[in-house]
């Protein structure tokens, strides 16, 4: 693709390259959060590993009587052990996993904004191309679905004939 710069053009890909700064900081807050995320995920599996080391509520309620732990321990594990991997999956976000799609969603408004600028940078010519390109693109894409989609529906009538 060739670029032209005019003044105007050259405002655009500098808004591209602010756009494209702002995404490398981003990302480390991204990763930072996602790290932060799975560790929050690896101690709850671990505590529902501990709670499904109990053989019953009988237990529970001796360890929260002799002091082994607290009531807020008691109470979750309590519901972990009733509950089962259910209650695993049915846990409210937490703020670093509320943050994390916060950051993501930031980072994809920014990176449409970058494209756009880039693309508003091009000449009308490189700009009908573009689209030209993506517009191709996008019809080998839906070919390519369906394509899925029929061998799917093929290897799912092949089980059916299968079991019947």
């Amino acid at each position: 693709m060739s670029r032209y710069l005019k003044p105007r053009d050259h405002g655009y890909l500098m808004e591209a390259a602010a756009c494209t700064k702002v995404l490398e900081d981003l990302r480390r807050i991204e990763a930072k959060y996602a790290r932060t995320v799975e560790k929050e995920c690896s101690v709850r599996q671990a505590e529902f590993e501990k709670v499904m080391q109990y053989h019953s509520e009988r237990e529970l309620q001796d360890d929260f009587g002799w002091g082994f732990i607290t009531e807020a321990q008691y109470d979750r594990y309590r519901l972990l052990f009733q509950q089962g991997q259910a209650a695993m999956e049915q846990l409210p976000p937490t703020k670093s996993e509320l943050a994390l799609r916060l950051v993501r969603r930031i980072m994809a408004d920014i990176d449409a904004d970058r494209r756009e600028w880039e693309f508003s940078a091009l000449s009308p010519e490189d700009q009908q191309a573009e689209r030209a390109r993506a517009e191709q693109s996008q019809k080998e894409w839906e070919r390519k679905i369906a394509e899925l989609k029929r061998k799917r529906g093929i290897i799912e009538a092949g089980e059916d004939m299968e079991e019947g």
